[in-house]
């Protein structure tokens, strides 16, 4: 029998390449029992654009990359000192939770919340040292915003700033999380928040 010349396979090795491709309907398979590792020093990457079928359902890539950034955030502590205003610059991209530690020789201190991908989740807390020897100018942190909106717990917009107010008996904490791109709203809050 000739061999027909019209088959194209899906599943092929590039030629003079050192790749496995799955054509436009191809697929790799990992049967039953079979696995698929990747060993130490490897990466795999998922491109964007690409959805991962999990259940019947589809997760693009960019909603990974929010879930991730959100549930694996690193805890920050940022021991005050003198901070004056702009000191602290941003809430670091890659915190879930931002503790600052005041003290009675923190002045005018600042941090910026800026702008988020939809899903993440902060929890922003400010602590008193425990001397007890703030005064009402050394124990407050001004929240501001920048390329993002802050929607208050009652569904508002902040027009300004939050400020947070601490003492060696009172801390404060808000929890953030962003509704939407760029959009941060207050979940909860306990201490003593404020908007200006």
């Amino acid at each position: 029998m000739a061999q027909d010349a019209t088959y194209q396979t899906k599943v092929y090795h590039e030629r003079e390449g050192e790749r496995l491709v799955a054509a436009s309907g191809g697929t790799f398979a990992v049967e039953s029992v079979g696995s698929l590792a990747i060993y130490s020093g490897a990466q795999m990457t998922i491109e964007s654009g690409a959805n991962l079928e999990l259940a019947g359902g589809d997760l693009a890539g960019d909603d990974m990359r929010r879930l991730l950034v959100s549930e694996w955030g690193d805890t920050v502590i940022i021991n005050s000192g003198p901070i004056t205003k702009l000191a602290l610059s941003n809430v670091p991209k890659n915190a879930r939770i931002v503790t600052i530690v005041a003290n009675d020789t923190m002045v005018a201190g600042s941090i910026w919340m800026t702008s988020v991908s939809a899903g993440r989740e902060l929890l922003l807390r400010l602590v008193g040292d425990l001397t007890g020897t703030f005064t009402a100018d050394k124990t407050k942190l001004s929240v501001n915003m920048s390329g993002c909106k802050i929607l208050n717990s009652l569904g508002g917009a902040v027009a300004a700033t939050m400020q947070m107010n601490t003492s060696g008996a009172s801390d404060c904490f808000i929890l953030f999380k962003a509704v939407a791109d760029d959009v941060w709203a207050v979940v909860a809050e306990g201490g003593h928040p404020t908007e200006s």
